[in-house]
Formats: structure tokens, C-alpha cells, sequence
């Protein structure tokens, strides 16, 4: 296997997993089971990870880049602070978002996927931050204005039944819109 075939298999294995974690819950994620459920060895799965601990790190990471950076990174690309706003929230409604709450939820018997959580909201929180800077909101606003938005996108995924991506977007950011019409 060339470097682009290792890549593209590991990518596999942390999307499978993702997906795993998404049909059947935390308590799935374990060698064992993964291996049964994709169909291989343990050997495939020690070629990508040195361990558990290490998978889950490289899980976190790729989640991190997939669902944050790259959201931001395609936000970035609009000019003014509301096509950014609304860039991300067309960004969001194309994704699939169900490995959110699940991931949350795993946090409580991972504790370090609570500190990939921790960089993951303060990054999202940065990037509603300088929008709402950049559009001339003071600075401690701001930071309120995102902490609300954020914590409002977040509850609204623990509702049932669970409303849609673009109702959760539309409430979320409700509270900003009309702070920002006054």
C-alpha cells in the first residue's frame, strides 16, 4: 500500500467508527467488536492504530478536523461576518451531525474525549466570536452572543423529537438575530 492507500484505509476505519458510535453507542467501541462488525482481522486494525487509547486520539482528531476546522476553513471563505454566519450554517445542514450527541454523551466514560470537547466548543465559540465582532458587537457581547448561540445549537440536538438541522439552526441563532436588529 502507497502513503494516499494507508491514509484512505485509516480514513475508513475512523468513518466506520464514527458511524458505529452513531447506530449502536459508545459501548460498541471497542477492538473486538469493531473488527467483528467491519469484517476483519485485528490485525488490520493494529496496522492503522498502536492501541485503543491511540485510536480513540486519532477518532477525536479526525472528528476535530472534519466537523470544526474544515466547517471554519469553508466559512472563511465568504467575505463579511454574515455570509461567514451563513455560510456555516449551509456548511452544517449538508453534514451529518449525528455523532454530536453521541460523542458528547461518550464523554462521560472517556475522559479524553471531554478534552477534545473543550477545544472543539472553544474553537466553534471563537469563530461565532469574531463574527460577531467583526460585525461591530462589543467584545464581552460577543462572547455572550456566541456562549448562547453555541449552548442554544447544542440543546436544541438533545430535543425529541429531534427537530431538524435547519429548524436547530434557525432557533439556535434566533436569540442573535434579534439582539442584533435592536
Amino acid at each position: 500500500m502507497n502513503v494516499e492507500e494507508v491514509t484512505r484505509a485509516k480514513e475508513d476505519w475512523l468513518n466506520f467508527s464514527l458511524e458505529i458510535l452513531v447506530e449502536k453507542g459508545p459501548e460498541k467501541i471497542k477492538i473486538d467488536t469493531l473488527c467483528e462488525l467491519k469484517g476483519v482481522s485485528k490485525g488490520s486494525f493494529y496496522h492503522h492504530f498502536k492501541n485503543r487509547s491511540a485510536f480513540i486520539d486519532e477518532l477525536m482528531s479526525y472528528w476535530y478536523k472534519k466537523m470544526t476546522l474544515d466547517f471554519i476553513d469553508q466559512a472563511n471563505t465568504e467575505d463579511t461576518p454574515i455570509e461567514r454566519l451563513e455560510k456555516l450554517d449551509s456548511v452544517i445542514t449538508k453534514s451529518s451531525f449525528g455523532a454530536e450527541t453521541c460523542i458528547r454523551a461518550w464523554a462521560f466514560t472517556e475522559p479524553i474525549i471531554e478534552t477534545y470537547l473543550e477545544k472543539i466548543d472553544t474553537e466553534r465559540q471563537r469563530f461565532l466570536f469574531d463574527c460577531y465582532v467583526d460585525m461591530g458587537v462589543r467584545k464581552e457581547m460577543a462572547k455572550d452572543l456566541a456562549i448562547m448561540g453555541y449552548a442554544n445549537f447544542l440543546g436544541m440536538q438533545q430535543i425529541r423529537p429531534k427537530p431538524s438541522i435547519e429548524t436547530v439552526l434557525r432557533i439556535s441563532s434566533l436569540g442573535t438575530k434579534i439582539f442584533l436588529e435592536r
